[in-house]
């Protein structure tokens, strides 16, 4: 009996040793200390790729880089749970949509960001991505 007793002790501290570290693990995941929440910047371009997906939605547009070519810029947004709750759907925008997407920039100043709200300028609808992720 004290044996069993020793055992299951033991695994239970496992256990709880181990649902200890979930709490850590999804903070660092959505973690937003990569974007500039508080210098948000309008980009203006055309829907390359919408990924309708969890854990995370993405847009990708080509935005004009004023020398007569384009940069690629990548938006990160949230789960489809959340934004339906929001008003998007799959088709909200589409490929070749010209948008305008208010974007928390990334810190290290790479094209891209996290899209906080994106106008279809071909709908005239906003769609907001309020709270974060």
């Amino acid at each position: 009996m004290r044996l069993w007793s020793v055992i299951r002790s033991r695994t239970l501290r496992a256990v709880l040793a181990g649902a200890s570290l979930l709490p850590a693990a999804a903070l660092a995941h959505h973690s937003g200390t990569m974007f500039d929440r508080t210098h948000p910047i309008a980009v203006v371009g055309t829907l390359t790729d919408f990924r309708w997906a969890n854990p995370h939605s993405w847009i990708t547009m080509a935005v004009p880089d004023g020398k007569g070519g384009t940069e690629t810029w990548t938006l990160e947004g949230g789960s489809v749970t959340f934004m339906v709750r929001n008003g998007w759907s799959r088709t909200s925008i589409l490929n070749g949509d010209k948008i305008r997407a208010i974007v928390a920039p990334r810190r290290d100043n790479t094209d891209g960001g996290e899209f906080m709200s994106v106008k279809n300028l071909r709908t005239g609808i906003t769609y907001q991505q309020n709270g974060h992720f």
